[in-house]
């Protein structure tokens, strides 16, 4: 089944973060997380509109010699003390598209082949069944949920590789209608289509450990 509906995507940065300090705009492999992201899109014809929403004006100037729409975020959306399900929502409501591709910058090694990956998938898949794309990483760990083994048995013991059917959500992108983001608060549909992209790709930034890691293995993939 071939869906038409029009895609917006919808990037949210804030001046700074909690964990890394101007995360979204410190150096970073010659460049910045912002501006790799805003490159990868900006050759694509996939999206209808790319809107990048901040409160900084220092992050919105970034945008300028880009090909998108900025959105000055309301400074009370973009603290640490607003529940996300309250920023989703007040987002998804400055969209004038029926989708929404949400689409963080702090996964610098999702390139532009990924995402028109995501949304040939999302397009393609059954709309009757799926209300939603989320991008996920299978997890080959062995989990236990409340002192029981939720991915595997004890005996026979399973080989890590032989763990199926565990994992975990990167958002990398995740694509739902602008009527669920809004009504569920939420960037995940009910029943979700997981389109998988491998843990290494999808590495998502959130301490600085991981920006260390990330910046390494982008300039590896860039070289």
């Amino acid at each position: 089944m071939i869906h038409g509906g029009k895609i917006t995507a919808l990037i949210a940065v804030k001046a700074n973060s909690d964990r890394v300090e101007n995360k979204n705009i410190r150096p970073f492999a010659d460049s910045n997380l912002l501006e790799i992201k805003l490159r990868q899109l900006q050759s694509l014809d996939i999206f209808d509109e790319v809107i990048v929403s901040s409160e900084s004006d220092v992050v919105l100037s970034m945008c300028e010699s880009f090909n998108v729409t900025t959105h000055k975020r309301d400074s009370f959306y973009a603290t640490s003390e607003v529940p996300m399900s309250d920023v989703y929502e007040y987002l998804a409501k400055i969209v004038r598209t029926e989708y929404i591709a949400w689409i963080p910058v702090t996964n610098p090694l999702v390139d532009g082949q990924i995402y028109k990956n995501a949304v040939t998938s999302f397009k393609s898949m059954d709309h009757n069944v799926h209300d939603s794309l989320l991008s996920v990483s299978s997890v080959q760990e062995y989990l236990y949920y409340n002192d029981i083994p939720l991915n595997f048995t004890l005996d026979p013991w399973q080989r890590s590789q032989d763990l199926v059917g565990t994992c975990a959500i990167n958002f990398a992108i995740n694509i739902l209608s602008k009527k669920n983001m809004i009504d569920l608060r939420s960037t995940v549909g009910r029943k979700p289509y997981f389109f998988n992209i491998d843990k290494c790709t999808a590495i998502d930034i959130d301490y600085m450990e991981d920006f260390i890691l990330a910046e390494i293995l982008y300039k590896l993939k860039r070289d």
